[in-house]
């Protein structure tokens, strides 16, 4: 498995559908080959494999050729309220060093390829990017979008004392060089040893006046949460995973998804006990999931929620959800959500 295959939010296919448009190109063109559609694109609960975002990428580049730097363009565009719960947790974080070391934890809740971990030396940190795996077509796109981006979300965190970036590549100088100089307020390496985007030591561990340590603990609970639910089943449960999480889950039965899989509801309740598991259960976690997602990051009422997931009323949603996260909406919403 790559690095990078992990199942993400449809947020980062948004950005890049809709930075697509912007430049001419066709909706229709740039979800070729995804398995997305208008539906799923505008349903945040949507779940999005890494291949169908990296098609849209591949996609994204061959209906703009003559755009040169669409990385540098796309990454502009991925602030910290993109990420749902990895971006408040982020946000909430009492100090950078946490913001960074919660980052580097929970990259499975980002959009990136180029993986990245942390260094420290006696003046300077950086975050240090690894695109050796991502396929060549589209390694320099990600690599000039998660260093863009990172920078981007530094900002947010560090505000002004974050000062001006120095960043280096791998790659050579490439013809567009100048929109590095454009996007990038310092110093631009090309040729380097690594990709990397550096700033002052000084500043991880500067108490952050926004920051709140009880909210920050809360969310990095909710993350690690997240990824546990996120992570792709093998065998017959992940395909009833996708079929549920694609499909609109809270409308179908196991008969549905039983034919759907061209089997007998019987038969396809056998396989998900010999993978220790039940239709009934992944139900739950996909509710889990979705309910999670939108008491942090959406304004839907709980009554909404409640009607959106197939619950009778608030009061039979909050009862499930308190039965199977140990507190209730409400606190989770306090807690938890985002400005």
């Amino acid at each position: 498995m790559k690095t990078w295959d992990f199942c993400r939010s449809v947020t980062s296919v948004q950005i890049l559908v809709a930075l697509g448009v912007e430049y001419g190109a066709k909706q229709s063109a740039l979800l070729l080959n995804t398995g997305l559609n208008q539906q799923s694109l505008n349903n945040p609960e949507t779940v999005v494999e890494a291949s169908d975002e990296m098609a849209v990428i591949r996609n994204l580049q061959r209906e703009l050729p003559e755009l040169a730097g669409l990385g540098l363009y796309a990454g502009e565009r991925y602030h910290l309220s993109a990420y749902g719960i990895w971006g408040f947790a982020l946000a909430s974080s009492p100090t950078v060093r946490k913001a960074v070391e919660l980052s580097q934890t929970y990259q499975e809740l980002t959009f990136v390829f180029s993986g990245f971990v942390v260094e420290e030396a006696r003046d300077s940190a950086c975050l240090v990017f690894d695109n050796s795996d991502v396929p060549a077509d589209v390694a320099l796109f990600s690599i000039e979008r998660e260093i863009h981006a990172a920078m981007v979300i530094m900002r947010e965190i560090v505000g002004q004392q974050l000062g001006e970036e120095w960043v280096t590549f791998k790659h050579a100088r490439p013809a567009h060089s100048d929109l590095y100089e454009r996007f990038f307020r310092g110093r631009v390496e090309f040729s380097a040893s690594k990709n990397a985007l550096m700033f002052p030591r000084s500043v991880l561990d500067e108490p952050r006046v926004v920051g709140n340590g009880a909210t920050a603990s809360l969310l990095d609970k909710q993350c690690s949460e997240l990824i546990a639910k996120r992570t792709a089943r093998k065998g017959i449960s992940g395909k009833v995973r996708d079929i549920l999480l694609r499909q609109r889950p809270m409308t179908m039965d196991m008969e549905m998804v039983a034919e759907s899989l061209c089997m007998t509801s019987r038969t396809l309740r056998r396989k998900l006990d010999a993978e220790s598991t039940s239709f009934r259960q992944l139900v739950d976690e996909i509710r889990m999931t979705l309910a999670e997602e939108m008491l942090t990051g959406t304004r839907l009422s709980v009554e909404q929620i409640a009607e959106r997931l197939c619950y009778a009323d608030a009061s039979s949603f909050s009862q499930a959800y308190k039965r199977m996260s140990g507190q209730t909406p409400g606190t989770l919403r306090k807690h938890g959500r985002g400005p």
